[in-house]
């Protein structure tokens, strides 16, 4: 992934504020294999790449994540 079409992916804090939960519980879902990701680096920036997640399976975690709930507004709104 080279980062040039960010429109479809997500930061985690991104995702963490679609799911009113904190970075901490994304990076746990990430390591826990809940939520498949994407690494992004920045050229020339020193450090751990950043973590992306691509949209689509944001919305397809999102859909069993909220099964049998009251889904959030954002998961029926069109892409």
């Amino acid at each position: 992934m080279d980062g040039t079409d960010r429109g479809e992916w997500m930061t985690v804090a991104e995702v963490a504020v679609w799911f009113g939960v904190t970075t901490d519980t994304i990076r746990a879902w990430v390591r826990r294999g809940l939520l498949p990701v994407g690494r992004w680096s920045v050229p020339g920036t020193p450090g751990a790449p950043r973590i992306l997640i691509s949209r689509a399976e944001v919305r397809a975690f999102a859909e069993l994540h909220y099964m049998g709930k009251q889904p959030p507004a954002w998961l029926d709104e069109p892409d």
